[in-house]
Parts: C-alpha cells; structure tokens; sequence
C-alpha cells in the first residue's frame, strides 16, 4: 500500500471491515441456522411422516378393505396387486422395518419406494396374526439435511470467496487512487517550486498564485495521509474582500473580454467598505477555491448573457459574499439539485461547456467544514444569486 500514515491504514481497515459486515452477518446467521434449525426441521419432518404413517396404518386395521393387497406368511400375497414386486412368503417382520416391536399384535411399519411409501399393519385377531394388510401411499419424507447441508454450505461458500475478490478489487481501487494522487502531487509540486524562482519579484499576484497551488497540492498530500479525509480548516481572522481580489486576478483577462474591457462590478453594504475590507474568520486557502468555483461558474455559465456583480456584506455574526448575475438562471427544481454531486443543470448542458458536476457540491463542503453556507436562489428578473457566509471574528 502506497499509505504510510496509521490514520490511512485504519480507515482502510474500517471500509474493508464494514464491507464485510453483511457476509459475516449472514454467515453467522447460517452456521446457526444449519447446526441449530436443520436438526429440528429433520426432527420435526420425521415426526410428521411418523404421523401420518400411523393414521395410514390405523386406517387399514379399521378397515381391511382399505388395503392394496394382502400378504400371508407362508402364501405370499393372497389378494389385491403387489405393484412394487414381489414379496417372498418367508419374509421376516423385521424386513418391514416395524415401527413397534415384533412381539406385539398391532405393530406396523413401513418400507420405502421411489415416490412414495408401502405402509404395512399386522393383524390384530387371533387368526388374522400371520396376515399383513399394506396400502401403497405418496408419503415422502424431505431430506432437509441433504438440501440444506450441501447447498446451504456451497451458497455460504459462495458468499465469503464473492466478499473476498470484491475486497481485493476495492483495496486495489483505493491502492490505484493512492499512486494516481501521489504521483500527481508529485508532478504538480516540481513544476511550481521551479515556477517560483522565475516568477520576478515584483510580479506579487503571480506569486501569490504560485503559492496558492502550493497549499492546494499540499492538500492534496493531506488527503491522502489522512486516509481519504480533508484536514480540518484553519479559522483564522482573514479580509475575505483581499481573498476576491486575488482570486478575481485569475480570471479577469476572460471576464474583460466578454464585458468589453469592464470587470465584475463590486458593491459593499452594510458594514463592509473598500478601505476597510470584511473580515471573516476560516480558511484562506479553502475559501479561495469557493471563490475559484464561484467565479468560474459565473463566467462560463452567466457572464456570457448578462452581467455579474459581487456584494460584500456583514449579516448578524457573518461575514456574507453575493455573487448576483442576470444569466438564463435555474429553475426551482434544478436550484434544489444546484449542490448535489456530479448534477448539471439543462441550462449548462445546453451551453456545452465542460465539467462533471462537482464543483458547487465541494465548495458546499468547504463552506460548512468552516461554520459557514453556500446557498443559491433566482434572481429578479433573471438568473441566480450564490451567496457564501462565513463566521465573522
């Protein structure tokens, strides 16, 4: 395994334990079920044709017309049809498997056939000792321990080697995100640590920009020391209106270009200014990708059929960011879905512009894992207003 961190190694052992929940469970469940209840069901199948075996025989001593045929000791069968061959007249009690002992007048048995069973009752009269009264029924008893033994073992078999390739296909999942994050860090980090140096010194957004990338691909190793989870943001007192203008550097060539050299406009209300900023208390770096998305969103899906403005506010004990534009908007039903991973309005579909669906859910999570919202609702007459809150310190 690529993961070297005790964190990344337990939570793998977790996942791989709760998928293995359910077979363990059901497991546990058939082995008790087979040493516990196949017994019983055999017991209480052998009790029942025991039954209605003896009411057979009974019905026959009642009522020797009943019977089949008859057979004599020393005659053989001496009326009726002996369908399931022939019977020598020497034969003993105890061929016919008597269910009471061979001393008794009323004993009865059995023997078995193909599809069914010969059920047999003695004579009860004094001349009727030697004479034996059989009836051939469709009695058949289940072989529950055959059914359940064999296809129950194999089924439960069947289960853990199923569980045990679906494990290995998943621990090579994981293994295979692992090197692909690893090797990507890898080969984001030397480009950027060499684009540091011939960036200029005086050049500060380009290098601001440089070491923006260099937090995120440390993000990125994080993630994976932490088994698959994002390190818990920072909250530290920061000039969310500082953080806009260094994101809005890295779009505002494009944004110039469809608004005729304009940039996105900037409003300030109620307690935020120009000169003193709005401060909010979070994450820099991971509200600068919310920034990221937002902007990038409006510019791919808004800009290009309206304008767009951003509106800094303080509300209560947050610090509130508006990003208000009058593109063709959503409707109710895509605005409840606006956050929802890998959905993709109509309206973007029809634009043709690229993306997975991804992004507005991340930068939901990124804005709640620091006490804050991401919402979004229309805007009057057209189009959307995104509205990102953070705790004020």
């Amino acid at each position: 395994m690529p993961l070297k961190g005790s964190a990344a190694n337990w939570r793998l052992v977790r996942s791989v334990a709760c998928l293995c929940l359910p077979t363990i469970a059901v497991v546990a469940f058939g082995v008790r079920f087979l040493v516990v209840d196949v017994p019983k069901m055999v017991r209480d199948e052998k009790a029942r044709v025991l039954a209605v075996s003896e009411r057979a025989a009974k019905a026959m001593r009642d009522d020797p017309a009943s019977a089949d045929f008859v057979w004599e000791r020393g005659r053989g069968v001496v009326r009726g049809v002996a369908e399931y061959g022939e019977y020598p007249a020497d034969m003993s009690w105890k061929d016919w498997r008597p269910h009471s002992g061979t001393k008794r007048r009323d004993m009865w048995g059995w023997r078995e056939f193909a599809g069914g069973r010969l059920v047999w009752s003695r004579g009860v009269s004094k001349q009727d000792m030697n004479v034996v009264y059989a009836r051939h029924t469709d009695i058949e008893e289940r072989d529950y321990a055959t059914i359940f033994y064999v296809f129950g073992v194999a089924f439960l078999v069947v289960l853990v080697v199923v569980t045990c390739v679906g494990v290995k296909y998943f621990i090579d999942y994981v293994k295979s995100r692992d090197d692909f994050m690893a090797a990507t860090a890898h080969d984001l980090t030397t480009p950027l640590a060499a684009m540091r140096y011939m960036i200029g010194r005086d050049d500060g957004e380009a290098r601001n920009l440089n070491e923006r990338m260099l937090r995120l691909v440390g993000n990125i190793k994080d993630f994976m020391h932490l088994g698959g989870r994002r390190p818990p943001p920072a909250r530290e007192p920061f000039d969310i209106v500082k953080t806009y203008r260094e994101a809005y550097s890295l779009f505002r060539e494009d944004f110039r270009d469809l608004f005729d050299g304009g940039d996105v406009a900037v409003e300030f209300a109620d307690g935020a200014s120009e000169d003193s900023g709005l401060m909010a208390l979070g994450d820099e770096t991971t509200t600068m990708q919310i920034l990221w998305n937002l902007l990038g969103n409006d510019l791919k899906y808004a800009a290009p059929y309206g304008a767009v403005k951003v509106v800094f506010s303080r509300r209560g004990a947050f610090a509130r960011v508006e990003f208000v534009d009058e593109g063709k908007g959503m409707s109710p039903g895509e605005m409840s879905k606006a956050f929802d991973r890998y959905y993709r309005a109509k309206t973007v579909l029809e634009s043709g512009k690229g993306g997975f669906g991804i992004g507005l859910c991340t930068a939901r999570e990124f804005a709640e894992a620091m006490g804050g919202t991401l919402t979004v609702r229309a805007n009057e007459p057209r189009g959307c207003v995104f509205t990102l809150e953070l705790p004020a310190p």
